[in-house]
Order: C-alpha cells, then sequence, then structure tokens
C-alpha cells in the first residue's frame, strides 16, 4: 500500500501567501537584496511565472499574476498586508527603502510592546516590519491601549 503524503510539503505552512508581480525577476531581486530572502523554487526557462522563496521561516509564491481563479493585478495596492518579524525594524527599512520600497509609516515603538514600519515595496505589496521589544502580558497592552485611547479622545475635544 503506497504511504499516504504529508499534508504540508516540507517547509511549508498551512497557509502560504501568493504575491502577484509584473516581473518576477525583478521582484526575486528586491525580496533578496531588502528581505534577505531565499529562492527556493524558480526555473526562468521553464516556469518564468513563478517562484516560491522563504524569508525566514515563510514561505511565500511569487506569481506573474495569474492565480488559480483567474488574473490578479500586479501593481495595485492589496487590501491584504503582511507583517513581517525582523531582527531590526530600522535596518531592515533602511535596506528595503535603498531597493526600492516606498516608505508608508516611519518606523516607532507600539502599545503592544513591537517597533513598527511600514512600506509598500516596488509590487503594491504591503509589509509591516516589526521587532519585538518588550514582553508584556495581554493586561499590559490592555491598559497602554486604553490610555493610548484616552489620550487621543482627551486631544480631539
Amino acid at each position: 500500500m503506497k504511504k499516504k503524503p504529508a499534508t504540508l510539503p516540507r517547509g511549508y505552512r498551512t497557509c502560504t501567501a501568493s504575491l502577484a508581480v509584473a516581473d518576477v525577476d525583478a521582484a526575486l531581486a528586491f525580496y533578496e537584496s531588502a528581505f534577505g530572502a531565499t529562492i527556493q523554487a524558480y526555473d526562468a526557462e521553464e516556469a518564468p511565472g513563478f517562484a516560491s522563496i522563504k524569508i525566514g521561516n515563510s514561505m511565500l509564491f511569487v506569481t506573474a499574476g495569474w492565480g488559480a481563479h483567474g488574473p490578479m493585478i500586479p501593481g495595485t495596492v492589496t487590501p491584504v498586508g503582511h507583517h513581517m518579524y525582523v531582527e531590526d525594524t530600522d535596518a531592515t527599512l533602511e535596506t528595503a527603502l535603498e531597493n526600492g520600497a516606498r516608505l508608508i509609516a516611519e518606523a516607532t515603538d507600539t502599545y503592544w510592546g513591537e517597533r513598527c514600519a511600514t512600506i509598500a515595496d516596488p509590487f503594491g505589496h504591503v509589509w509591516t516590519l516589526a521587532t519585538r521589544v518588550e514582553n508584556l502580558k495581554p493586561a499590559d497592552i490592555s491598559e497602554r491601549r486604553k490610555a493610548l485611547i484616552d489620550a487621543t479622545q482627551t486631544e480631539a475635544a
């Protein structure tokens, strides 16, 4: 009897994002330079419209804009964002900007204990770069959130 294959391919998680781009080669170069991605599978001759990459411990697909359910529109801002944990938000932000990313939100320390910055890559995908700077309990986060809301409402009044 044939052994049933594993539900997940080796190295993959349950969900894998697929990034539609206009130029797979340019996207691969950006993700390698800006985020330290490693190309797991790509054949520019046989399958130029598809690649799989790994950033940290996460796999992503990079496609030339054709998904299983029809065409996607590369270059448009997507409602899906990527929250990517990095060793150093500021250094990763600088590298991403040097490689063509557009700044959406400057790096700042958050009430939930992360330092975050948000960019759009050259292909329209939005990334929040995050570094954990504090270990907080849920009650601490809730208290900080409430204080921030209260301060915002006081300023607006």
